[in-house]
Protein backbone atom coordinates (compact mmCIF):
# COMPACT_ATOMS: atom_id res chain seq x y z
CA UNK A 1 0.00 0.00 0.00
CA UNK A 2 2.88 2.28 0.95
CA UNK A 3 4.74 1.27 -1.82
CA UNK A 4 1.79 2.27 -3.98
CA UNK A 5 0.97 5.46 -3.01
CA UNK A 6 4.79 6.48 -3.67
CA UNK A 7 4.57 5.61 -7.09
CA UNK A 8 1.16 7.78 -7.53
CA UNK A 9 2.75 10.76 -5.76
CA UNK A 10 5.62 10.12 -8.59
CA UNK A 11 2.99 10.17 -10.97
CA UNK A 12 1.51 13.15 -10.67
CA UNK A 13 4.57 15.22 -9.99
CA UNK A 14 5.77 13.92 -13.45
CA UNK A 15 3.00 15.02 -15.42
CA UNK A 16 3.32 19.15 -13.62
CA UNK A 17 7.34 18.64 -14.42
CA UNK A 18 6.40 19.62 -18.44
CA UNK A 19 8.05 22.86 -20.44
CA UNK A 20 6.71 25.78 -18.81
CA UNK A 21 3.82 27.69 -20.71
CA UNK A 22 5.07 30.51 -22.05
CA UNK A 23 3.29 33.94 -21.23
CA UNK A 24 3.10 37.08 -23.50
CA UNK A 25 2.60 40.58 -21.97
CA UNK A 26 -0.53 42.04 -22.92
CA UNK A 27 0.53 45.55 -24.86
CA UNK A 28 -1.68 48.43 -25.31
CA UNK A 29 -1.28 50.54 -28.33
CA UNK A 30 -3.37 54.25 -27.60
CA UNK A 31 -4.46 57.10 -29.95
CA UNK A 32 -6.65 59.59 -30.73
CA UNK A 33 -8.01 60.53 -34.04
CA UNK A 34 -10.21 63.70 -35.07
CA UNK A 35 -12.38 64.85 -37.90
CA UNK A 36 -13.13 68.28 -38.59
CA UNK A 37 -16.01 68.22 -41.07
CA UNK A 38 -15.24 72.53 -41.24
CA UNK A 39 -12.28 71.83 -43.31
CA UNK A 40 -12.81 68.30 -44.09
CA UNK A 41 -9.19 66.87 -42.23
CA UNK A 42 -8.55 63.70 -40.47
CA UNK A 43 -5.86 63.55 -37.72
CA UNK A 44 -5.13 60.43 -36.21
CA UNK A 45 -1.86 60.00 -33.56
CA UNK A 46 -1.04 56.18 -32.22
CA UNK A 47 1.32 56.11 -29.34
CA UNK A 48 2.98 52.29 -29.23
CA UNK A 49 3.51 50.42 -26.25
CA UNK A 50 7.68 50.08 -27.17
CA UNK A 51 9.57 52.10 -29.61
CA UNK A 52 9.74 50.16 -33.02
CA UNK A 53 11.17 50.60 -36.44
CA UNK A 54 7.51 49.06 -37.80
CA UNK A 55 5.58 52.17 -39.02
CA UNK A 56 2.01 51.86 -38.35
CA UNK A 57 -0.48 52.08 -40.71
CA UNK A 58 -4.04 54.31 -40.34
CA UNK A 59 -6.99 53.97 -43.44
CA UNK A 60 -4.63 52.38 -45.89
CA UNK A 61 -1.65 54.96 -45.30
CA UNK A 62 1.51 54.74 -43.53
CA UNK A 63 1.71 57.10 -40.98
CA UNK A 64 4.63 59.69 -40.02
CA UNK A 65 6.93 58.89 -37.22
CA UNK A 66 7.04 62.29 -35.28
CA UNK A 67 10.43 61.13 -33.24
CA UNK A 68 11.99 59.30 -35.81
CA UNK A 69 12.95 55.86 -36.01
CA UNK A 70 12.68 53.58 -33.72
CA UNK A 71 10.32 55.57 -31.71
CA UNK A 72 6.97 55.19 -30.26
CA UNK A 73 5.16 58.38 -31.67
CA UNK A 74 2.99 58.52 -35.13
CA UNK A 75 0.63 60.86 -37.46
CA UNK A 76 -1.59 60.75 -39.83
CA UNK A 77 -2.99 63.56 -41.45
CA UNK A 78 -5.11 64.34 -44.59
CA UNK A 79 -7.74 65.86 -46.18
CA UNK A 80 -10.42 63.83 -47.07
CA UNK A 81 -14.11 62.11 -45.80
CA UNK A 82 -14.15 60.38 -42.67
CA UNK A 83 -14.68 56.43 -43.74
CA UNK A 84 -17.58 54.16 -42.17
CA UNK A 85 -14.78 52.11 -41.74
CA UNK A 86 -11.55 52.56 -40.11
CA UNK A 87 -9.08 50.68 -40.14
CA UNK A 88 -5.38 50.90 -38.78
CA UNK A 89 -2.68 48.21 -38.30
CA UNK A 90 0.20 48.32 -36.00
CA UNK A 91 3.19 45.82 -35.42
CA UNK A 92 3.33 45.37 -31.58
CA UNK A 93 4.27 41.51 -31.73
CA UNK A 94 5.42 39.91 -34.41
CA UNK A 95 2.65 39.92 -36.68
CA UNK A 96 0.37 42.90 -38.13
CA UNK A 97 -2.41 43.44 -35.87
CA UNK A 98 -5.22 45.42 -37.84
CA UNK A 99 -8.21 46.62 -35.77
CA UNK A 100 -11.49 48.21 -37.13
CA UNK A 101 -14.14 50.16 -36.35
CA UNK A 102 -17.35 51.95 -37.58
CA UNK A 103 -17.59 55.57 -37.94
CA UNK A 104 -21.33 56.99 -37.32
CA UNK A 105 -21.27 61.01 -37.92
CA UNK A 106 -23.23 63.66 -36.31
CA UNK A 107 -24.61 67.01 -38.70
CA UNK A 108 -26.25 70.32 -37.15
CA UNK A 109 -28.30 71.48 -39.95
CA UNK A 110 -31.37 70.73 -37.80
CA UNK A 111 -30.35 73.10 -34.72
CA UNK A 112 -32.75 75.93 -34.79
CA UNK A 113 -31.38 79.59 -35.70
CA UNK A 114 -32.83 80.57 -32.31
CA UNK A 115 -32.48 79.29 -28.80
CA UNK A 116 -35.26 80.10 -26.31
CA UNK A 117 -33.94 79.89 -22.63
CA UNK A 118 -37.80 79.25 -21.38
CA UNK A 119 -38.32 76.76 -23.76
CA UNK A 120 -37.51 73.02 -24.06
CA UNK A 121 -36.01 72.23 -27.71
CA UNK A 122 -35.72 68.71 -29.99
CA UNK A 123 -33.63 68.37 -32.62
CA UNK A 124 -32.10 65.42 -34.81
CA UNK A 125 -28.30 65.02 -34.92
CA UNK A 126 -27.76 61.53 -35.98
CA UNK A 127 -29.44 58.65 -37.65
CA UNK A 128 -29.19 56.40 -34.35
CA UNK A 129 -28.69 57.06 -30.82
CA UNK A 130 -25.29 57.52 -28.81
CA UNK A 131 -23.67 54.16 -26.84
CA UNK A 132 -22.71 53.66 -23.45
CA UNK A 133 -19.51 54.69 -24.68
CA UNK A 134 -20.23 57.99 -26.86
CA UNK A 135 -21.28 61.27 -26.00
CA UNK A 136 -22.05 64.77 -27.70
CA UNK A 137 -21.04 68.19 -26.81
CA UNK A 138 -23.10 70.68 -27.50
CA UNK A 139 -20.43 73.93 -27.49
CA UNK A 140 -21.77 78.10 -27.79
CA UNK A 141 -18.96 80.19 -28.62
CA UNK A 142 -20.06 84.19 -27.88
CA UNK A 143 -19.37 86.70 -30.32
CA UNK A 144 -17.17 88.40 -28.25
CA UNK A 145 -14.94 85.55 -27.66
CA UNK A 146 -15.05 85.39 -24.16
CA UNK A 147 -15.86 81.91 -22.32
CA UNK A 148 -17.59 79.29 -24.24
CA UNK A 149 -20.34 77.79 -22.92
CA UNK A 150 -21.54 73.56 -23.18
CA UNK A 151 -24.00 71.13 -22.69
CA UNK A 152 -22.99 67.91 -22.88
CA UNK A 153 -25.38 64.70 -23.78
CA UNK A 154 -24.05 61.31 -22.61
CA UNK A 155 -24.73 57.80 -23.90
CA UNK A 156 -26.38 55.81 -23.98
CA UNK A 157 -29.52 57.82 -25.89
CA UNK A 158 -32.37 55.08 -27.27
CA UNK A 159 -32.85 57.90 -30.93
CA UNK A 160 -30.16 60.58 -32.70
CA UNK A 161 -32.43 63.45 -31.74
CA UNK A 162 -31.38 65.51 -28.78
CA UNK A 163 -33.88 67.47 -26.60
CA UNK A 164 -32.67 69.87 -24.20
CA UNK A 165 -34.84 71.13 -21.46
CA UNK A 166 -35.20 74.96 -20.45
CA UNK A 167 -32.65 74.22 -17.45
CA UNK A 168 -30.30 73.14 -19.95
CA UNK A 169 -30.47 76.76 -22.10
CA UNK A 170 -31.38 78.92 -19.27
CA UNK A 171 -27.47 78.87 -17.86
CA UNK A 172 -26.78 80.44 -21.41
CA UNK A 173 -26.79 84.60 -20.96
CA UNK A 174 -28.66 85.85 -24.20
CA UNK A 175 -27.09 86.70 -27.26
CA UNK A 176 -25.29 85.70 -30.52
CA UNK A 177 -23.52 82.40 -30.91
CA UNK A 178 -21.18 80.30 -33.05
CA UNK A 179 -22.17 77.09 -31.75
CA UNK A 180 -20.94 72.95 -32.91
CA UNK A 181 -21.25 69.90 -31.98
CA UNK A 182 -18.36 67.00 -30.81
CA UNK A 183 -19.26 63.56 -30.77
CA UNK A 184 -16.65 61.90 -28.50
CA UNK A 185 -16.75 58.10 -28.43
CA UNK A 186 -13.75 55.96 -27.00
CA UNK A 187 -12.86 52.63 -29.00
CA UNK A 188 -11.19 49.57 -27.14
CA UNK A 189 -10.40 46.31 -28.54
CA UNK A 190 -7.97 43.29 -27.97
CA UNK A 191 -6.30 40.96 -30.72
CA UNK A 192 -4.78 38.14 -29.47
CA UNK A 193 -1.73 40.31 -27.05
CA UNK A 194 -2.60 43.18 -28.66
CA UNK A 195 -4.94 46.09 -26.89
CA UNK A 196 -6.12 49.17 -28.90
CA UNK A 197 -7.71 52.29 -26.80
CA UNK A 198 -8.63 55.12 -29.61
CA UNK A 199 -10.57 58.22 -28.50
CA UNK A 200 -12.52 59.76 -31.47
CA UNK A 201 -14.01 63.25 -31.70
CA UNK A 202 -16.78 64.11 -34.74
CA UNK A 203 -16.25 67.90 -35.00
CA UNK A 204 -19.26 69.84 -37.03
CA UNK A 205 -19.62 73.05 -38.64
CA UNK A 206 -20.51 76.07 -37.06
CA UNK A 207 -23.51 77.62 -37.19
CA UNK A 208 -24.79 81.19 -36.09
CA UNK A 209 -27.58 81.00 -33.32
CA UNK A 210 -29.00 83.24 -31.33
CA UNK A 211 -30.19 82.83 -27.62
CA UNK A 212 -33.07 84.61 -26.27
Amino acid sequence: MHYALVILIALVLGCGAGEPLLVQEVKTVSGHLRYQAANGTVTADLVMPDSTRQVPGMMGNTMEPLDGLPGRRFRYTAVRDLPELVRFTVNVQEEPTIFSFVTHGIYIDSLPDSLYRDRSVNFPVADRGLTERESLVIFFEPGDRSTPRRILVSGPTSSGVVSLPPQAVDDIAPGNYEVYFVKQRLFKDQIGTTKASIQTEYFTQSKDVVVQ
